[in-house]
């Protein structure tokens, strides 16, 4: 019987072991998740900024910049219409990665308006949506719905 006993003993000890645990790995990705999140947001920010540092520490890439996000495509000389294109496909894709990174999970909803309202200032321009057009056949398919959709 005293075996019996402690065997019962036991087997609640244990019990409680493996609940403690769970609760302890439950915390820690927790955790993790918070870090993966916060991380993947600080490359985000880093990339942004990067983009917007190569405008803006260039006079004439910035003035590009404004020239065909409003005059669009052939308001731009033909040199000038290929470092626009790919300066806007580097922010196009950065909207693509922000929403993959949204759809994941991994940058939460009040991030996400945020980013959205920019995308639409963007759309907004003809210059941006000339630059789109001839991009989207390169775009996930997701994206190209939230694009339809805006």
């Amino acid at each position: 019987m005293k075996i019996k006993k402690a065997a019962a003993i036991a087997e609640i000890i244990s019990a409680v072991a493996v609940i403690v645990s769970l609760l302890y790995v439950g915390y820690e990705v927790r955790q993790n998740t918070a870090a993966v999140k916060s991380t993947a947001f600080q490359s985000i920010n880093d990339a942004e900024d990067l983009f917007w540092q190569s405008i803006s520490g260039d006079a004439e890439l910035s003035a590009l910049w404004d020239a065909g996000m409003e005059g669009g495509l052939e308001a731009l000389e033909p040199a000038q219409r290929s470092q626009y294109t790919i300066t806007v496909r580097r922010m196009i894709y950065l909207y693509q990665n922000v929403h993959y990174q949204q759809r994941k999970g991994v940058v939460d909803d009040e991030l996400w308006s945020a980013w959205l309202a920019s995308l639409d200032e963007h759309l907004a321009k003809k210059g941006f949506n000339d630059v789109l057009n001839d991009t989207k056949s390169h775009l996930s398919d997701p994206f190209n719905e939230l694009l339809n959709s805006r």
